[in-house]
């Protein structure tokens, strides 16, 4: 006998939504890392010169400023 079964449902998909706002949350913390290892201050009026909106700053900017700082600290030894 023949049985159909139907295909597995994906447990989940990512939203796209979600992974733009991933993709701008590391540009923002990859510029501000770039302005703070060129020894200049990272606030809303050196970001803007990179291009970004007030609004976009404080919308991304607590999550962008905690993925610099874990990106630039190094574990020299154990």
């Amino acid at each position: 006998m023949i049985y159909f079964s139907q295909a597995p449902t994906p447990i989940s998909t990512p939203v796209p939504g979600a992974c733009r706002m991933q993709a701008l949350t590391e540009r923002l913390a990859s510029d501000m890392r770039e302005l703070a290892f060129n020894g200049r201050v990272v606030d809303v009026d050196t970001l803007s010169e990179f291009g970004w909106t007030k609004d976009t700053i404080m919308r991304l900017a607590p999550a962008a400023t905690s993925i610099a700082r874990r990106r630039s600290v190094r574990q020299i030894s154990q």
